[in-house]
């Protein structure tokens, strides 16, 4: 997800021996279900979805990255966290796609874990997917990357080059003004609408955090509506707050590689 990628797809949900079996699918940043509809669905039993058959050897640092994601004890019981389907798959699996661009910084990728935080019908409230790269410099390019997609992004429809729909984007004023900046930590924040070919928008904000070689994306999905607590944060800013601390708090044996 690094990219502000949009969900649309669907969540299958099972009870198992008292455990909730969790897939998210995430279908770039477009959305396919009308505005007032989840685009999870309602909760259902659990289903197998195909995997990817291509893995890179593991990033020795890959563990670190479930201390930064979203997690259960940060929404209490009025969300669900849920892992995604090939969440840690490299290969196969864009993370940047905001505007539909680009992203050549995609195959420096070394490790990946999304997770989304959404309710008992399905709607998504939050999710955050934290990347690490081969080195400082590719998550510094990542970084650069997602800047000049979004200076440069045509307010005309861009077709997508990983096969999501064709979507326009049109970006607001950066939403991070007078936000408090983390030591440490560099931060790229976009509100921005995106328009199907239906003609169907969708109003989302996405932050991204790199220190390092570490990149995460914070993407917001009802930006205009009040904000579950997360970490005891119920603004965006404090929310953004609490990922940034747990990045700073990384070891130099993990950011440098």
């Amino acid at each position: 997800m690094f990219t502000g990628r949009r969900l649309a797809g669907v969540i299958a949900l099972g009870l198992v021996v008292g455990f909730l079996i969790a897939f998210v699918v995430f279908r770039g940043r477009s959305k396919s279900a009308a505005p007032d509809a989840s685009p999870f669905g309602p909760l259902t039993s659990a289903s197998r979805l195909p995997r990817s058959t291509t893995t890179l050897p593991r990033d020795p640092s890959a563990a670190a990255l479930d201390g930064l994601v979203v997690q259960q004890a940060d929404v209490g019981s009025a969300l669900n966290v849920l892992p995604l389907p090939r969440g840690n798959q490299v290969a196969g699996e864009p993370t940047l796609d905001l505007c539909n661009g680009r992203f050549p910084s995609e195959s420096l990728r070394t490790a990946r874990l999304p997770v989304a935080a959404v309710d008992d019908q399905g709607n998504p409230a939050l999710s955050t997917e934290a990347v690490l790269y081969a080195k400082p410099e590719t998550a510094a390019q990542a970084m650069s990357e997602v800047q000049s997609v979004a200076t440069n992004c045509p307010r005309a429809p861009v077709p997508s080059p990983v096969g999501e729909p064709t979507l326009s984007t049109s970006f607001n004023p950066a939403p991070d003004k007078g936000w408090a900046q983390t030591p440490g930590v560099d931060r790229l924040a976009f509100d921005f609408t995106t328009t199907d070919q239906a003609g169907q928008s969708t109003h989302d904000v996405v932050v991204y955090l790199r220190r390092g070689r570490v990149l995460m994306g914070v993407y917001f999905w009802q930006p205009d509506a009040p904000q579950a607590a997360v970490a005891g944060q119920t603004d965006m800013a404090g929310i953004v707050a609490v990922f940034a601390s747990r990045m700073a708090a990384l070891p130099a044996s993990v950011v440098n590689g």
